[in-house]
Order: structure tokens, then sequence, then C-alpha cells
């Protein structure tokens, strides 16, 4: 009976020992008594992938397989919204200091450790933008500056020197000088097209630009605005100079100049030879009409060899009423007043007011003669014959007398 027991407890650890055989599926194991299934794991009751042991190795048992559980991952103590949020106050702060140049400074003591976290990311995306924004801002102003004092500098004469402002920050002197630099050499240009332009057109030559000015509009403006400028210069000093041409010309009576000369300044000749002439006509009509004041009668003047002078001057004598009123009633005035009386309108100035007074005069010193005569002659009648006879031959002479 014994022995019949032995035999059925060998037999039945044979049949355990063969099904747990069977039971695994193959595969080399590690060092822990496991692996990773990688193929057919469905059959063997598996998940593609999943590590487990053969025999019990690792698990410190003597049964079949056995699969391990992930150990769970220690959750955070904050949460995204503590980040998002130090990350934004990071941000703001961060640009601040980086904008205003402060050194950089990303910790907090605000905040848990997920703000914190958020904080310092944000802290250095924002300082990183502010530096970035003060040096852009620092050049664009600095290059503004330079560009206007460039050229300024240029205009007034002066040299391109360039010298570090201290209160500005390198960025702002590095793009001032270069855009200093720039603007001084590139006004030079201009003003060189500038003034080959204006010479150009000063000198009535035909509008070309040179190649070199050609190229760059800016500079092709300049020369042509400044051509055009000198051109419309000259031309205007050309028309004067001719018009006072003509002018003397004129005056002088001479023959027109006008065979050689350029046909944009004949008008302007013209027109001034006419002034010329019509002003020295008027001062011949003014010497004429003063001289009848001076002159009883016309008398020609060996002044004038010129016919057209001549015939103005006697024009001119002719032309003054005022002193042939004054002929035809001083005389009489003075012979009939024992006063002197001047009308207004003989006033007209010292030539017809002595006219007038030696007219008058003359009548007085006739009547006063004729009155002596009277008294001394013992005959009324003789003596009264004899006055009139006496004024009338003043009358007639005194027409033909020359006043000075």
């Amino acid at each position: 009976m014994k022995k019949l027991f032995v035999t059925f407890s060998i037999a039945l650890l044979t049949l355990s020992l063969f099904g747990s055989v069977a039971s695994a599926h193959p595969g080399r194991t590690d060092s822990n008594g496991g692996h990773t299934c990688r193929t057919n794991c469905a059959k063997w009751g598996l998940k593609t992938g999943e590590y487990h042991y053969h025999n019990g190795g690792g698990s410190g048992t003597s049964s079949g397989t056995t699969t391990s559980k992930p150990k769970p991952k220690p959750q955070p103590t904050y949460s995204q919204a503590d980040v998002d949020n130090g990350k934004t106050s990071g941000e703001s702060q961060g640009y601040e200091d980086g904008y205003n140049r402060r050194n950089k400074n990303s910790s907090t003591d605000m905040g848990n450790e997920g703000y914190k976290k958020g904080y310092a990311s944000g802290y250095a995306a924002g300082y990183k933008e502010g530096i970035e924004k003060i040096k852009e801002e620092d050049r664009q102003s600095g290059a503004t500056l330079g560009e206007g004092d460039g050229k300024t500098a240029l205009r007034k004469g002066e040299n391109k020197e360039v010298s570090m402002n201290d209160s500005k920050s390198d960025d702002w002197n590095t793009a001032y000088k270069a855009a200093f630099i720039k603007s001084y050499d590139y006004e030079k240009i201009v003003q060189n097209a500038e003034q080959s332009g204006h010479n150009l057109g000063y000198s009535l030559t035909e509008l070309a630009i040179p190649a070199d000015f050609a190229k760059d509009v800016t500079v092709k403006t300049a020369f042509e605005s400044h051509y055009k400028t000198g051109f419309e210069k000259r031309i205007e000093e050309e028309k004067q100079e001719h018009l006072e041409l003509g002018n003397k010309d004129g005056y002088a009576l001479s023959s027109l100049a006008i065979a050689s000369m350029d046909d944009r300044f004949i008008s302007s000749y013209e027109q001034g030879y006419e002034e010329g002439k019509s002003k020295r006509k008027e001062e011949v009509l003014a010497e004429g009409y003063q001289s009848a004041f001076v002159n009883l009668d016309y008398q020609e003047t060996a002044d004038y060899a010129n016919r057209e002078l001549v015939d103005w001057f006697k024009e001119g004598f002719h032309s003054n009423e005022i002193a042939v009123q004054i002929k035809e009633t001083a005389f009489d005035n003075g012979y009939a007043n024992s006063k002197y009386v001047i009308p207004e309108e003989f006033e007209v100035n010292e030539a017809s007011i002595a006219l007038y007074d030696s007219l008058f005069l003359e009548g007085q010193e006739v009547r006063t003669q004729e009155k002596q005569k009277s008294l001394k002659t013992a005959t009324g009648i003789s003596l009264a014959a004899g006055g009139i006879g006496l004024g009338g031959y003043l009358l007639r002479i005194r027409k033909k007398k020359k006043l000075i």
C-alpha cells in the first residue's frame, strides 16, 4: 500500500511539472525571470508589450506566469492654471525689466511650485522681447536723428565727425553714427547734382542728365529741378539786361540793335527801347513846356540835332496854356492895378510866377510913366495922345522880349 502511494505521488508531480511547462509561452527571460510579450500575447492571456514572469521568477513564488503592475506616477501638487498664471506674470515683469535694461531676475516669492515654474519661463521670454523692443526703438530713434543731422551738417558746411552721446545706449549711438555718415555722404551727392544742374541750366544749354545722376531718383530730381532754376534765373537776367540795353538805346534814339540778338530776348529789348524813347520824349516835352514860361515867343533851340527831339520841344512849348494866359493877361492886370494881384491858377511854379510878375510889373511901369508925362505936359490932350502911343508901343514889343 505504501509502495502504491509513492508511485502515485511521483506520477502526480510529473504531470504537474509537464502542465506547467506546456502552459508557458516561449521566449528568453531576463535575470529577474521574466520578459515582455511580443508575439501571440493574447494566446497566453497577455497584452502585447506586457512584462511578466515565468515560473514565479521575480515574484518569490513557484506559481506559473505572473504579470507586474506599474507603479502609479506621483501626482503634482499644483495645476496647469498655476503655471499659466505664473507665466503671464513673469512675461509682464520680464518685458518691463528687459525694456528698461534692468538685470535679469526670474525668481519670485509668490505662488506655489507651478506658479514659480511658469513665472521663470514667462520671465525669460518677456525679458527677451522687452530688450529687443527697446533696442529696436533706440536704433530707429538714433537712425532718424542721425539722418537729419547728417544732412544738416553737410548743408552747413560742417565735417562728418560724430561724437558719442553718453546719455544714449550703444544701440542708439551705433545707429546714429551709421545714419549720420550715410546721410552726409548721400546729401553731398545730392548737393553736387544740384550745383551741376544749376550750372548747366544757367549756361542755357539743353538739358542732359549725366549717367551717374540718372541712377538715383532723388539725385536725378535734384539735378532737373536745379537745372530749371538756373535756366529760369539766367533767362530773367538776360531779359533784364536786354530791357536795360533797349531803354538806353531808346533814350538815345539810337537804331534798333536786334540783328544778331537772341530771339528769346528781342521782345525785352524792344520793350526797353520804347520805354527809353518815351522817357526821353516826356523830358523834352517838359523842357519845351518850361521854356514857354521863359520865352514870350517860341525859339527853336540848337540843343537838339535830332529832328524828332526838336519837334517834341516845340510841341511842349505850345502845349503850355498857362503861359499863354499869363502872357495875355499879366501886363493888362499890372497896367490896371496899383497893387499886386496874381490869380491862383498862375501859381504853377516859380517860372510861371516869375513870368507873371515880370509882365505885371511892366504894365505898372507903363502906367506910371504915362501919369508922369501927363503932369509935365501943358496940354492934356497931347500928353494923353503921347501916353497912349507909348503904351501901345510897349504892348507891342513885350511879346518879343525874352525873360531871363
